[in-house]
């Protein structure tokens, strides 16, 4: 048979040939015109996005590309930006940028935080997002920068406010209304009230009834009239005890000058009040017979005089010396001896009553003030009260000692004025009580 070649086929498969050719072109150009579309687009949005952009060369450090937003941001012409270093605007060291340069290139990390430099020498912390792509064929990092320095100035400040909200002091936060929203770990720790039963009480709950009306209306007044009151309060734990401390209360405002909240600061004074106390009663009391001293004596006297003139009445002062205190110190020591002191300041302490005063003046000599007597009789009755008590042995060393108290008087009227004359003559007659053969009393006269 012969071998026939179909014309038409011929024809058919050359036309498909040159048709699959022009095809071919077409969608050359269809991708290479949507590439230009597409880089134009990218060209677009990184000449126009307000957020800044950098294409950076990451082998040599060189700003390849830069957009508008990032030539406002760091203050350099666009034109100096590109084909400047980076490290210009890095403010970090080398050493630091190093390992986050490496977690970009291996993609191990995308966002990063950086300090960037300004054209003014400002600094600014900023937020890079990064990603690798190739330009012609070279590698590139592609950093979209946020400024968050304002940010972290908010978020530093919230650290700082957190951590002083758990500071050693105790902490409350109330509405207006001072309604409780918030409290810290000292608080619970110096009140012993958890979140969980305080949040949505007042802060009455810690009243200790110690303070009245006025006070807390005082209080009020001037906190909404300057914004803040401080002073000593007294409050009560869970646990019933009363306590002191120092408070301070604060009115939060907003910006029309609207009360929103207050703060309260509370600082438990209870170990500032026990020092004072110890350092006031050294101040104003016998190291020995812990009986009030001179000073306080003096203090007293100055008191007591004015409740006489006040409420016309009538006083005594008792001025009182052992009757050979010294062979005792001589023959036992100085221990025993002050051993025997404190045995008569505990005698004197029994004899009177809870107004009157014992002071130990110093050595062997005591006084003692007597108020609202009611008459000369009443204090000679007190004077042999107290020489019977003295009297009594002492037993020292193992053995039984007697010391004998004469004791000087003087009654103190309305007429009286002078203090330091009325003592005086208590300690005149105090004399006077010795030289009649001690262990009695004298009244001036």
């Amino acid at each position: 048979m012969p071998f026939f070649i179909d014309p038409f086929n011929i024809c058919a498969d050359k036309i498909t040939t040159e048709y699959d050719a022009v095809a071919d072109s077409e969608q050359h150009k269809l991708s290479y015109q949507a590439l230009l579309e597409s880089e134009a687009y990218f060209r677009q949005l990184f000449e126009l996005h307000h957020d800044v952009m950098l294409l950076i060369d990451y082998q040599s450090g060189i700003i390849v590309d830069a957009n508008p937003a990032a030539a406002q941001f760091y203050g350099y012409p666009l034109e100096s930006l590109r084909g400047m270093s980076v490290s210009r605007i890095n403010a970090q060291q080398e050493s630091e940028i190093h390992p986050i340069r490496k977690r970009a290139i291996t993609g191990e990390q995308n966002i990063f935080t950086f300090e960037h430099r300004l054209a003014n020498g400002s600094v600014r912390t900023v937020e890079a997002h990064i990603s690798t792509v190739i330009d012609k064929g070279k590698s590139l990092f592609f950093s979209i920068i946020h400024d968050i320095t304002e940010r972290k100035l908010v978020e530093n400040e919230l650290r700082i406010t957190t951590a002083a909200f758990e500071s050693q002091e105790s902490m409350v936060i109330t509405d207006a209304n001072s309604v409780i929203l918030k409290i810290n770990r000292a608080f619970t720790n110096t009140t012993g009230y958890t979140s969980e039963e305080v949040v949505g009480q007042t802060p009455n709950l810690l009243k200790s009834g110690r303070h009245d009306a006025d006070f807390y209306r005082e209080m009020w007044e001037t906190l909404n009239r300057t914004g803040k009151w401080q002073g000593e309060i007294w409050d009560r734990r869970k646990n019933g005890e009363i306590y002191p401390k120092w408070l301070t209360i604060t009115a939060v405002k907003d910006d029309d000058d609207v009360i929103t909240h207050y703060v309260g600061l509370h600082l438990d004074i209870t170990e500032r009040k026990q020092a004072e106390e110890i350092i006031n009663n050294m101040a104003y009391h016998d190291h020995l017979t812990r009986l009030p001293n001179r000073a306080l004596f003096y203090d007293r006297l100055q008191q007591a005089m004015a409740q006489v003139h006040r409420n016309n009445s009538l006083m005594a002062v008792l001025m009182l010396d052992l009757d050979h205190f010294k062979l005792i110190n001589d023959e036992l020591g100085h221990e025993w001896g002050d051993q025997a002191l404190v045995e008569v300041g505990n005698r004197l302490l029994q004899c009177i009553r809870a107004t009157d005063t014992v002071a130990r003046l110093g050595g062997d000599e005591f006084s003692i003030i007597l108020v609202d007597v009611a008459s000369e009789e009443v204090v000679c009755k007190m004077a042999e009260k107290i020489i019977a008590a003295i009297w009594q042995p002492f037993v020292l060393k193992g053995s039984q000692y007697k010391m004998g108290v004469s004791i000087g008087i003087s009654l103190v009227s309305p007429d009286d004025q002078d203090m330091e004359s009325c003592i005086k003559k208590a300690d005149t007659a105090m004399y006077q009580a010795k030289e009649s053969g001690r262990n009695c009393y004298r009244i001036y006269d």
